[in-house]
């Protein structure tokens, strides 16, 4: 658990023109991906541009991870703290991520998602995880964005601490991915909330629910349910009797 020490610094992202270079230059870029630092982002103002929100610096430094355990409940909620009341316009530009990826969580980001070997291969990995590329590149693949929207998507979970939330959310890979990658669901807070509930009495008793071909079917159920009624306007409480019964095994 990291320490109640407070160092705060104003947010930053990089300028485009930047983005657009260390994109291009990833292959001549190797070995500071792999080894090196990228000092000079923080270093010249010329490189970033710094907003009028603040983020605890002294937390970044406890987002860590080893092969063994990839830590993501801690992180998940480290990082949502050290950002603070972070808009979600602001969290949808990719730079800010992008920047922490290079600069305070650089050796995270080596360690959550370590480099291939094959140059060719490493290009591309670098893209996913160290830039945000894709209509799912924050929640899924960018090291430290995907950090902090799975948390604030857990925050909105009626009933539940965030810590539970995001037990439920990370326990099996499968289960996850199959929440995150539907819009949808991930969109809708009633919807998300009935189903991590289920989800978390599940953890708390049989993990029944985390087999990968149930909550499959679990899922095409709902999505058949989802396609004749309008379950984003549907009540909590409502939502969580269906997925009971699209959870039960015939």
């Amino acid at each position: 658990m990291y320490l109640a020490v407070i160092n705060i610094m104003k947010i930053r992202l990089l300028k485009e023109a930047v983005r657009r270079e260390l994109i291009a230059k990833i292959p001549m870029m190797l070995e500071s991906y792999r080894t090196g630092s990228f000092k000079f982002l923080e270093t010249d103002p010329s490189s970033f541009i710094e907003l009028n929100y603040e983020i605890d610096e002294n937390k970044l430094t406890f987002v860590d991870c080893t092969d063994g355990d990839h830590n993501e409940v801690n992180n998940c909620i480290i990082l949502y703290e050290a950002m603070g009341n972070l808009p979600l316009h602001l969290a949808r530009d990719n730079r800010i991520w992008e920047y922490l990826t290079h600069t305070k969580l650089l050796d995270y980001t080596r360690k959550r998602w370590p480099i291939p070997i094959d140059d060719e291969k490493a290009v591309n990995h670098i893209k996913k995880h160290f830039f945000v590329m894709g209509a799912r590149g924050f929640e899924r693949d960018n090291a430290a964005a995907r950090l902090w929207w799975m948390a604030l998507l857990c925050s909105r979970v009626n009933g539940l601490t965030l810590e539970k939330a995001l037990k439920s959310l990370l326990y099996q890979y499968d289960v996850r991915a199959n929440i995150i990658e539907r819009p949808t669901i991930s969109q809708s807070v009633n919807i998300f909330s009935a189903i991590i509930k289920k989800l978390n009495d599940s953890l708390e008793t049989d993990k029944a629910l985390f087999d990968r071909n149930r909550f499959r079917s679990a899922m095409r159920k709902l999505n058949a349910i989802g396609g004749i009624k309008l379950l984003e306007a549907v009540d909590e409480d409502r939502i969580y009797i269906i997925f009971n019964q699209c959870f039960e095994i015939h």
